[in-house]
């Protein structure tokens, strides 16, 4: 298997929101530290009796405090995510890194089976969303999304968009792959624009 590309996705927001994420991780503990103790505080009072309304209180309040510690675990998780691409002869295959510790292959796209790949809200992405059963994330930018392209992709098990947000390395790597013209829409070219600005900004 010969390696073509590899791009590393920095989330800057890991050193920016460092703060916060201590903080979020400071309340998700609280929430389930609250939630064990009102559990054990309750099972002291259960009677063969009293069982059912126990078990209700029981739910009405952890409830909140479970949901809660779902929510902030993945809202600290999305602020601490980045991503591995890596495109090979076969397959574009995703990473998932978690605070820059934890690595877990995502998602494993088949380059033979992707069919569109343009701009994020272009006219060629509104066309082929309509086709696609399930979106997938692969992002740590959500604000700039001249920076995210789609891939259509087909599976076993329907159509599939991924969205990514490429380099031109990326990009390079993946027409030699992808050689069929049609596969990349109109909007690319706009892209390949906004990468050589963004190019000439660092320079």
């Amino acid at each position: 298997m010969e390696l073509y590309y590899e791009q590393n996705v920095v989330n800057h927001n890991i050193e920016e929101k460092a703060r916060k994420t201590k903080a979020l991780g400071i309340a998700k503990m609280a929430c389930i530290v609250i939630a064990v103790f009102v559990l054990s505080v309750s099972m002291l009072w259960v009677t063969e009796s009293t069982f059912g309304v126990v078990l209700g209180i029981l739910v009405l309040v952890d409830i909140p405090f479970v949901v809660a510690a779902i929510i902030i675990g993945r809202v600290n998780k999305r602020n601490n995510t980045e991503y591995d691409y890596v495109i090979d002869d076969e397959y574009l295959r995703i990473s998932e890194i978690y605070y820059r510790e934890t690595r877990k292959l995502k998602y494993s796209v088949r380059l033979r089976a992707v069919e569109s790949v343009g701009m994020f809200d272009s006219d060629g992405y509104r066309k082929n969303e309509v086709k696609a059963n399930k979106k997938q994330l692969a992002i740590v930018n959500y604000d700039d999304e001249k920076s995210i392209i789609y891939i259509l992709y087909s599976t076993e098990k329907g159509r599939n968009i991924i969205f990514v947000e490429p380099d031109r390395g990326f990009i390079i790597a993946l027409r030699r792959i992808v050689s069929a013209i049609t596969v990349f829409d109109k909007s690319m070219a706009d892209f390949d624009k906004i990468l050589e600005e963004k190019e000439a900004e660092q320079e």
